[in-house]
């Protein structure tokens, strides 16, 4: 072989060389970006509340014989007494009876006492219709306030403040369901007295001047806080201690 040929061979393996070379790094790189996988696009979907219908019994009448208003009372059992009219009561249509804000317990007795320690104490007890949710027809609900061992009375006794039903602190549901939230204003007429509540969850929020009960839809998965909040449109404060309720809950 001549130099001449010599030279143009050697050229020729060097630009092949240089060419497979080539050619395995794109197939690399090629398998590379073939082998990460796109993050997924999470959709958000945003809360959503949508009023229920309810019940109407505006002839169901809740009466509470004891405690009296303000009645003062030694540290130990408190009696209560109840009278129902107009209305199914019993095991499976109990009264509703909430202390202090706390969740509602049931009650199936019309006389029953309760061991309570000392302090300030109002009671709330309001009936249910078939699916457990409040009725909030006037005489639907009763409320006192009785103090226990060396108390004293509420402050702001006589302002608006709210009840919560549901959801119960501590209540658990499964993704996709809905989270129902029944609620009560009582000592106001939410128009009249420019009232409204507001209801907030994570960044969610939701006000009305109804005395509605609520489904709120598409709760993410975790443990979550709702709180309710009863306020003067015009600006003022409430100073009561119930004019806002917070409840605990998980979406599994």
């Amino acid at each position: 072989m001549n130099t001449m040929n010599r030279k143009l061979f050697l050229c020729l393996l060097v630009l092949s060389y240089g060419m497979a070379a080539c050619s395995g790094r794109v197939s690399e790189e090629q398998r590379t970006e073939e082998g990460i996988a796109e993050p997924e696009t999470v959709q958000l979907v945003p809360i959503v509340a949508d009023p229920m219908p309810t019940a109407s019994f505006p002839d169901a009448m809740l009466e509470m014989y004891r405690p009296l208003g303000n009645e003062k009372f030694n540290e130990g059992k408190v009696g209560f007494e109840f009278n129902i009219k107009n209305h199914p009561f019993g095991s499976q249509r109990p009264i509703m009876l909430a202390i202090n804000g706390s969740n509602p317990e049931e009650i199936p007795h019309a006389v029953f006492s309760k061991s309570l320690s000392q302090g300030t104490y109002r009671a709330v007890a309001y009936l249910t219709d078939e699916k457990g949710l409040m009725l909030k027809d006037f005489g639907n609900y009763v409320d006192r306030d009785f103090m226990v061992g060396d108390s004293r009375s509420f402050p702001a006794a006589d302002e608006p403040y709210l009840v919560v039903n549901l959801p119960r602190d501590g209540a658990s549901i499964v993704q996709g369901e809905s989270l129902i939230v029944d609620f009560l204003v009582v000592w106001g007429d939410m128009v009249a007295d420019g009232l409204e509540v507001r209801v907030t969850l994570d960044g969610f929020e939701y006000q009305t001047q109804k005395q509605e009960t609520l489904e709120l839809k598409n709760l993410p998965k975790g443990d979550h806080v709702i709180r309710l909040h009863l306020l003067r449109k015009d600006g003022k404060e409430l100073l009561n201690a119930f004019s806002s309720v917070s409840r605990r809950i998980s979406v599994k």
